[in-house]
């Protein structure tokens, strides 16, 4: 069963960082889009412990919901689709990656990028909606 966030925090987040930090992350896009394609191979392959590793601890917390199952099981339900890299952008400890049919969210934290959030779909008039938010 997929469940899905709202990520308006998120998103007033990005809209702040994009304010002060403006262009300021371009020399960070190619270790972003790594990181992102990383966690949606990992999610494609099945191996839900290489996926876990690379999502923030409030994600990882996030995508067992309030379930019992362990992340590297509820990870795996995540609807990833490919690889190609339609855009990145970093907006200083935050970013975004559109691959396949999903927008990824990443932070920077002191062991380098993580997914924050990943499964988003944009909602017309709306905040995205996602697998897993944190």
């Amino acid at each position: 069963m997929r469940r899905r966030r709202s990520l308006p925090v998120l998103l007033a987040v990005l809209a702040t960082a994009a304010a002060v930090a403006g262009c300021t992350g371009s020399n960070q896009r190619p270790q972003v889009r790594d990181v992102a394609v990383e966690f949606v191979v990992a999610v494609q392959d099945r191996h839900g412990q290489d996926a876990c590793s690379l999502l923030t601890d409030e994600a990882a917390e996030s995508v067992s919901g309030a379930t019992d199952v362990p992340c590297e099981q509820a990870v795996l339900n995540v609807d990833e689709d490919g690889t190609a890299v339609h855009s990145v952008q970093v907006w200083g400890d935050a970013a975004q990656v559109k691959l396949g049919s999903d927008t990824v969210f990443l932070r920077w934290l002191p062991g380098g990028w993580q997914v924050r959030a990943a499964g988003c779909q944009s909602q017309p008039g709306a905040a995205y909606r996602c697998d897993v938010a944190g």
